[in-house]
């Protein structure tokens, strides 16, 4: 009887603190909305939207994506803007920068509103590698045309060959927390916000994937635990990046119209993926992301012509992305225990 009491109180506690935090995501809401209105209309930028209806409807379904998986909105702008609108990868990215700065922090007000978990030491240490990354891909590493667009497929077509083996056809019990934090995994969610970082400088996104790769694979964290992890990540990231083209640079050019005509969309569309992603099971997540990356696949070899130097260098880079997945899966089954 004790236990019953005790167990309603603690659902009654954790509604109440629900309540309690809503009112942060209503009131940023309210000033966005009210904000882009004021512009909007002073500036008469209404026609925008029968110029740009396109981008609108791809971030209908772009900014749910961002909020309910580890690949981020840019992960749908991207490939569509390029492969489908023929929009400059430049300004693809930087587009995708600005709208997730936008949509998937909205995304992680849900999660913390939902009291969703997350792994907070992993956020700051990959966002501030990721600090980092940013201005590393944006100023001193730029990665040619048309490879940023292959070679995200690629990798994330490896990744998922690695997820589905990971998920069903190695026995595994998913874990909920990281065990004995110490330097060993600051420096290597460091290295990851690097690297992601700088990847995301060209594409809009990946960062946000290559956490969540090392977090399932080499850890065996949950999926609906590191999924919400990766969004925070993905949403401070694109912060950093959208004040590195906006402010730094000041080259946003036409990616400022895409980014007005997808803002009413992004902030309730991020925020209704993540609240979906926190209700439903963990398999759900991971189909979901498999058809994204199918989808990906298929698209990039109907529409991009390949010669023989883009096959060669694409090739070796899913060769070692393959045997790096499969070393986190090995590490994994050898020293992390299961299911803690």
């Amino acid at each position: 009887m004790d236990v019953k009491v005790t167990k309603s109180q603690s659902q009654t506690s954790i509604s109440t603190h629900k309540n309690e935090r809503r009112w942060i995501f209503q009131l940023l809401l309210f000033i966005i909305y009210a904000s882009w209105l004021s512009y909007m209309t002073m500036a008469n930028q209404w026609h925008l939207f029968q110029e740009f209806w396109p981008v609108s409807v791809t971030m209908t379904l772009g900014s749910f994506v961002a909020g309910a998986t580890a690949e981020g909105g840019a992960a749908i702008a991207f490939p569509v803007f390029t492969k489908v609108l023929k929009i400059p990868s430049h300004d693809a990215r930087t587009f995708g920068l600005m709208i997730q700065a936008v949509g998937m922090t909205m995304a992680g007000v849900m999660i913390y509103v939902q009291r969703v978990k997350t792994l907070p030491k992993v956020i700051a240490w990959v966002s501030l590698g990721g600090i980092l990354g940013q201005i590393l891909g944006t100023y001193f590493f730029a990665i040619p045309n048309p490879y940023p667009k292959i070679l995200f497929t690629f990798v994330a077509t490896a990744f998922g060959i690695a997820l589905f083996i990971s998920r069903w056809l190695i026995q595994w019990s998913p874990r909920s927390s990281l065990p004995n934090w110490n330097n060993q995994y600051r420096f290597l969610f460091l290295i990851i916000g690097v690297f992601g970082g700088a990847f995301a400088a060209q594409t809009g996104s990946g960062i946000d994937m290559l956490t969540f790769i090392v977090l399932t694979l080499a850890f065996g964290l949950n999926e609906k635990i590191s999924t919400p992890t990766t969004v925070i990540i993905m949403g401070l990231n694109s912060i950093i990046g959208f004040f590195l083209h906006g402010v730094v640079s000041q080259d946003i050019g036409i990616a400022w119209n895409y980014w007005l005509v997808a803002i009413p969309i992004v902030i309730i569309g991020a925020p209704l993926g993540a609240y979906v992603a926190s209700k439903v099971h963990r398999d759900g997540i991971i189909k979901f992301l498999l058809f994204l990356i199918g989808l990906e696949l298929v698209t990039t070899i109907w529409l991009i012509p390949f010669n023989t130097e883009q096959i060669i260098i694409t090739t070796t880079a899913v060769l070692l992305c393959g045997i790096l997945f499969w070393l986190m899966l090995s590490y994994r089954q050898k020293y992390v225990p299961e299911g803690k």
